[in-house]
């Protein structure tokens, strides 16, 4: 044994002595030897090593733990009702305990989690549950646990099922415990840490847990205290999320025993944001489990009852008066504030119009039990109070027009949006007209007020609903055709505002995509000229007009003209290739050092290059339908839309067998490119004119390439541009695979992939600077993009195999070394002469951090490593965790010459 680690090993021994003065001596000396370097290193390794014979932080640990025993004892068994400069004297001791078993617990997880698991959570366990060391220590205690276990992952995972349920059960019952000395915010998120281990390390959870919340909740009503409440109920939703699936009756009861308790703590206490922010998902949580997919009726598998169509009436009465009381504060507040409100409060609405707006109701008459106060629920005559609220969509069209401030309007403008996107059916066919109309009053105001993106908005999803119903009458059709004119004029005019040019494309492409007016040529007017730049929302209304339209061959610029716009010798399909590679660059693009939009922008994935493809064809429509017909990639599938619960509502849906689906869904691979060749056919020129301006494009990045100025970026954004054209051709049967790698626009691609290569070859001598470390994830997320691992024939795939043939082994190898240098960097050792720092951390406030609702489950170290680096090893961790794995991934396929 070394002499510090025997000189450590002797103190240990000290502080195990029966004077109390002689263990006083030895802690200073205990505090000075755990940071000393050398002896740090030894018990490290001997930690390490886990060889028993060797002192070790472990052994040192539990040297601390009889010296803490000691000294709580001579505490307990002092004598009592002493003076108050003693009991001074003795509540300074106890600090100082506590002090020192937060130090040496830093000290020895400093640089890694190196204390086992079992000890500390035995220690903290026996300490709270100890009624006087719970009262002496608990405090302390508990904020290791949170701060140096609960957000340790090794700890994390080391934890057995029965210890996850003893600790949700006694710091349960110590938040439920009225005691003054019990931080409960404190308690409260440490029950939210152990309720997500609970839910993702444990089987077979029981639905009693559930009896915590309840009383919980029923505590806050009687306390009119929301200590931490806002951490209770977060739990209580990981809870239900996770017991929902088996327990669906059960927590549907206890929804209708708290629910009323939650109404009046909304009503009758100041709750502050983040605690209405946990109230709302759990509203919307009941009605995705009681109303699957908007189910209304038992029969489509809804879960009714009494007691729930009256919550659900007096929540909808309470989020009204929400949405005025949000709309007055903006109105009459100082400074500029947001119109618009949150969209977990319109989400939440949207469902409970759905299911409370009946055709043959406009007003009801409601009894708001839950806004009984305690004193008159003590009382034997209280009665609930009643109010009638009114309902159906005349009460969104009267919001719509009875004030013409923005703050009243807006939020009624997405409720209307989310309403009819989500639930296109609860819109009556006679309401089309009168809602057309009241938006279309508001949009020619859209010069005035922050309004107009939130009444385009609404326009797109009418005109999709309004697309989706085929039994419209005729006189109907006719006096809703003269308003989409109208308000496809107006859309058309506003195009070239970039404020709302998203909102405006998409307009057009609803309406399009609805078929509820007919195109004209001077639509395709806009992917010809200067009105607009490429863009992602122009792309993807390009994309609906090619799915929905034939593409004239030319445009007409005047009365007797029947030319193209700018240049007779090219057709319209050419001219939108050109303005889709090089808009504004014009003929001299082989000059230019600036770089299209093309090569800047973020569009979806291969939507660009199937547009490219579709234009060469001599159907461009068939070409752009046989596309959209390819199932998308789950890779590359994202629905913001979609609800993390859908497939449990999916369950609940097919369990009450309304929905039969899962027994028939087959879904076959495309066969169709094998007959897409008789259908579809190329036109020579048009593919021609492509390959020259790919070619052109290629050519001006390498003629201006620069391996210290030119952004690797730019560079693989064109090659995976080339390559996904190449890959939309194989898949449409145009050329073969082996002709597509010999083809002079693949040894572009690699040209270009080379170039790239030798730019992040420069990237590994100054891997540390943010801007490059910046521009090395933006490119780790490109190449990711370009990927694909589907197992299906599709355009993806093959633009995925074209791409991994353009990954040389010396640009991953680079990329995997940057990366470790980058993780070396992020995640160096510690100076052990700054062990130091660790003692009496000031910050032990994380309990009265009420406004934290959501806390990282846990770190790969402590809180205290990750605060040693420097201000650059966040944004370097950042894309450690991801671009390392990924480049030592698509290395490995590479190497195995597989896709994904």
């Amino acid at each position: 044994m070394s002499l510090a680690l025997n000189d450590l090993l002797i103190c240990c021994r000290q502080l195990e002595h029966d004077r109390a003065t002689e263990r006083r001596k030895e802690v200073e000396k205990f505090k000075r030897l755990i940071r000393d370097p050398e002896t740090v290193q030894h018990l490290d390794r001997h930690s390490d090593s886990k060889q028993g014979k060797y002192l070790n932080w472990d052994a040192v640990f539990r040297f601390l733990q009889k010296y803490v025993q000691k000294e709580t004892e001579c505490l307990r068994t002092a004598k009592a009702g002493v003076s108050a400069s003693t009991q001074a004297t003795r509540q300074k001791k106890m600090q100082e305990i506590s002090s020192l078993v937060k130090y040496f617990i830093k000290c020895a997880n400093k640089r890694a989690p190196r204390l086992k698991c079992q000890e500390l959570l035995n220690y903290i366990m026996d300490t709270v549950k100890d009624s006087f060391n719970g009262t002496v220590y608990g405090a302390d205690c508990s904020n290791i646990l949170l701060k140096d276990i609960l957000s340790v992952r090794k700890y994390w995972c080391e934890i057995t099922q029965q210890q996850w349920l003893e600790l949700f059960s006694v710091y349960f019952n110590l938040y439920l415990k009225p005691a003054q000395d019990i931080n409960r915010v404190l308690v409260a998120r440490i029950i939210h840490a152990v309720a997500r281990g609970c839910c993702s390390q444990t089987d077979g959870l029981n639905s009693k847990l559930l009896d915590f919340f309840s009383k919980a909740i029923h505590h806050a009503r009687q306390e009119k205290s929301s200590a931490g409440l806002n951490h209770i109920l977060a739990a209580f939703v990981i809870f239900l999320k996770t017991l929902a699936v088996n327990f669906r009756i059960c927590v549907c009861q206890l929804g209708d025993e708290v629910l009323p308790t939650l109404l009046y703590i909304w009503t009758q206490h100041r709750l502050n944001d983040c605690l209405k922010e946990v109230i709302i998902e759990l509203f919307q949580l009941q009605i995705y489990i009681r109303h699957p997919k908007g189910a209304k009726t038992q029969e489509k598998g809804a879960y009714e009852s009494n007691k729930w169509k009256s919550i659900l009436y007096n929540l909808y009465d309470l989020l009204i008066n929400e949405i005025s009381h949000i709309g007055s504060r903006g109105k009459y507040s100082s400074g500029s504030r947001n119109v618009a409100v949150k969209e977990n409060l319109i989400d939440l609405m949207a469902d409970i119009c759905h299911q409370v707006f009946n055709e043959d109701t406009r007003s009801l008459e409601i009894s708001q039990s839950y806004a009984i106060t305690q004193r008159e629920l003590n009382d034997y005559g209280a009665t609930c109070k009643k109010r009638k609220i009114e309902l159906g969509w005349d009460v969104i069209k009267d919001h719509l027009q009875k004030s013409q401030n923005d703050f009243d309007l807006v939020p009624w403008l997405q409720i209307a949006t989310q309403l009819i996107s989500k639930y296109p059916s609860s819109l009556p066919n006679y309401e089309l007209s009168p809602l057309l109309m009241i938006l279309y009053q508001l949009l020619p105001q859209q010069r005035h007020g922050e309004r107009t993106p939130y009444v385009l908005r609404c326009l797109v999803e009418l005109a999709s609903c309004q697309g989706k119903k085929s039994d419209l009458e005729s006189s109907q059709k006719s006096d809703l055709l003269k308003l989409w004119t109208k308000i496809w004029s107006i859309t058309f005019r506003g195009i070239s505002s970039e404020r709302i040019q998203a909102e405006n494309f998409g307009l057009l492409g609803a309406i399009i995509q609805g078929g509820l007016i007919e195109v004209d040529r001077e639509f395709w007017k806009l992917f010809t000229g200067s009105a607009c730049r490429p863009s992602c929302p122009a792309v993807c209304c390009l994309t609906l007009a090619l799915t929905t339209c034939v593409v004239p061959e030319t445009v007409k610029t005047g009365v007797e003209q029947n030319t193209c716009e700018v240049n007779r010798s090219f057709s319209l399909k050419e001219l939108i290739m050109k303005w889709l590679l090089f808009y504004q660059l014009e003929d001299d693009f082989e000059d230019s050092t600036e770089p299209p939009p093309v090569l800047h922008s973020n569009f979806p994935h291969l939507a660009l290059e199937k547009i490219l493809v579709s234009l060469t064809m001599k159907n461009s429509k068939a070409a752009m339908n046989f596309f959209q017909r390819v199932p998308e990639c789950e890779q590359h599938h994202k629905d913001a839309e979609e609800s993390s619960f859908s497939e449990i509502e999916e369950l609940f849906l097919q369990t009450t067998f309304d929905k039969m689906d899962f027994l028939t869904i087959v879904k076959e691979c495309p066969v169709e490119k094998l007959q897409s060749s008789g259908r579809i056919s190329v036109h020579q020129n048009l593919k021609e004119s492509l390959d020259r301006c790919l070619l052109g494009l290629s050519e001006q990045l390498l003629n201006n390439y620069s391996f210290e100025s030119t952004d690797a970026e730019t560079l693989i954004r064109c090659s995976s541009l080339v390559v996904g054209v190449l890959g939309c051709y194989c898949y449409m049967g145009v050329i073969a695979e082996e002709e597509a790698y010999k083809s002079e626009l693949f040894q572009k691609a690699k040209s270009l992939m080379q170039c790239a290569g030798e730019s992040i070859t420069v990237f590994k001598n100054k891997p540390h600077e943010e801007s490059r470390i910046v521009s090395l994830r933006n490119l780790m997320h490109l190449c990711t993009r370009c990927l694909s691992n589907c197992t299906r024939p599709s355009p993806s795939k093959i633009a995925s195999g074209f791409f991994l043939r353009l990954l040389t082994s010396k640009l991953m190898n680079d990329i995997a070394d940057i990366c470790r240098s980058l993780a070396s960097f992020s995640r160096k050792p510690f100076d052990y002469g700054e062990v130091e720092s660790v003692e009496d951390d000031p910050d032990e406030s994380l309990m009265e951090a009420e406004d934290q609702s959501s806390m990282s489950l846990f770190s790969d170290y402590p809180a205290g490593s990750v605060s040693d680096a420097n201000v650059s090893g966040e944004g370097q961790s950042t894309i450690v965790s991801s671009a390392l794995k990924g480049a030592s991934w698509r290395r490995t396929s590479f190497a195995d010459g597989r896709g994904c």
